[in-house]
């Protein structure tokens, strides 16, 4: 890459609906503009994967390897960017490896040609191993550094994140992810030299959210040092709980002398026609948002306040959401600090939920709870509350968990579950499943 030359992944048709549609947007929605958005000049286009999966199957009625397929026969130039995490390819449940071995493989298979793989909390082990699986498949693995911010999260903290992928081997691309959305312009000059002095020449990428309207700086200093990739979205589905905009990112890194090449008419093109389906659907226009510094404090993903508002709706206790953001505050400290992402802020969210609503704090203790206060998720990235840690393990339903140890399991293995499924649909299966079958995968993995 030329040094005046400027990338840009888009994350218009994954992380930017999931992050103000709810994962709603549907294949008829983008197959007509997807030749278009093949000739935009993107680095990459993201796909959804994991919870995506769950979604499309569930509210859309989807087959998403047949969304795969139909987007690789039109998108060409491009290479499709989907996602996994080590510890599921699909639920927040611990899942067998793999599970996350066959939907590489599958994903591959029906055009995906890389992968977005985030290492929450130094599942090392797991991801080496997903990590030589996809790099066996042909595709290129991106691999996420969360930020998040706590005592323990430093720079040195996250440089030795930096450090550990880089010796990991395989590994095309570091991704630094901002999911809260509570990167300041401040934090950044610090933290990218850090990242990228670790990161032992591979390719840095930035990838933040607009919660608090502050992205889009903190991707004027990211790019003045020297992050040439940076995550976008049009600007229909940009800003808010979103991504920045590629529009506004585009005039900013000219200004600081870059060159972008980008075809801007064929991204005219795509910005109306998702405009045009907001509009017809009733669908969220990302809107910038007001600086809010609450949400250092609960660091919480865009789409999970919406669920948790809903939640206190059910319940009847609508007035109780500034109580709710205070417990997630105070649970996420007793938990060590974890990232606010996916599992672990549904985790801190479903617990402080239970300990605003039930009577009590602690009086209802959910599974996850357990199993990370066991470690089963990884290892925390700061020390936990030891009295709250001894009052979760004793309860009555942390006996099943205490001495868990996950099943060895093959591919052909999960195969057994279900002989008469293709890999395809024993995957949706395995992403949605009803009660016996769920019942079996259980079993099958020692979880019964």
């Amino acid at each position: 890459m030329e040094d005046n030359e400027f990338c840009f992944v888009d994350q218009t048709i994954r992380d930017a609906q999931q992050s103000l549609w709810g994962f709603r947007m549907s294949t008829d929605m983008i197959m007509p503009i997807a030749p278009v958005m093949d000739q935009v000049g993107y680095k990459a286009i993201g796909v959804v994967g994991g919870r995506g999966v769950v979604v499309a199957a569930s509210y859309l009625h989807e087959n998403i390897f047949e969304r795969f397929r139909s987007l690789s026969r039109v998108i060409k130039k491009t290479p499709l960017r989907s996602s996994f995490v080590p510890w599921a390819a699909f639920g927040f449940d611990i899942e067998p490896l793999a599970v996350g071995e066959l939907w590489i493989r599958r994903a591959v298979a029906n055009g995906v040609k890389a992968f977005w793989v985030c290492d929450y909390q130094n599942m090392m082990e797991r991801l080496g191993y997903l990590v030589v699986v996809a790099k066996k498949e042909g595709a290129q693995v991106v691999v996420g550094i969360q930020y998040a911010l706590s005592p323990v999260h430093t720079d040195e903290h996250f440089a030795l994140k930096a450090r550990k992928l880089a010796e990991t081997g395989g590994i095309d691309v570091i991704q630094l992810e901002d999911a809260s959305g509570v990167l300041t312009p401040e934090r950044t000059r610090t933290l990218i030299p850090a990242v990228q002095r670790e990161s032992k020449g591979i390719p840095v990428e930035l990838h933040a959210h607009c919660n608090i309207g502050l992205a889009a700086q903190c991707y004027v200093e990211a790019a003045k040092l020297g992050i040439k990739t940076l995550h976008t979205a049009v600007s229909p589905l940009a800003n808010g709980t979103s991504l920045p905009s590629i529009e506004n990112t585009i005039s900013n890194a000219r200004c600081l002398g870059y060159s972008p090449t980008l075809n801007e008419e064929a991204l005219k093109t795509v910005s109306e026609h998702f405009r045009k389906i907001a509009q017809e659907k009733g669908l969220r226009i990302g809107v910038p948002l007001e600086y809010d510094i609450h949400a250092f404090n609960h660091q919480l993903p865009g789409g999970m306040m919406g669920t948790l508002r809903n939640q206190l709706a059910d319940l009847k206790q609508e007035d109780r959401l500034e109580e709710l953001l205070r417990e997630i505050s105070r649970v996420r400290q007793e938990f060590g600090h974890p990232v606010m992402a996916t599992p672990y802020s549904q985790i801190v969210g479903a617990q402080a939920l239970f300990n605003v609503t039930s009577g009590g704090r602690y009086k209802v203790v959910p599974d996850e709870a357990i199993m990370y206060m066991l470690g089963i998720y990884g290892e925390p990235d700061g020390p936990v509350d030891e009295n709250v840690k001894d009052k979760i393990l004793g309860s009555p339903k942390a006996k099943k968990w205490v001495n868990w140890k996950p099943a060895e399991i093959t591919v052909q293995d999960l195969r057994k579950l279900e002989p008469q499924l293709s890999d395809d649909d024993l995957l949706l299966r395995i992403a949605n499943p009803e009660r016996e079958f769920k019942d079996k995968l259980d079993r099958l993995y020692g979880r019964r």
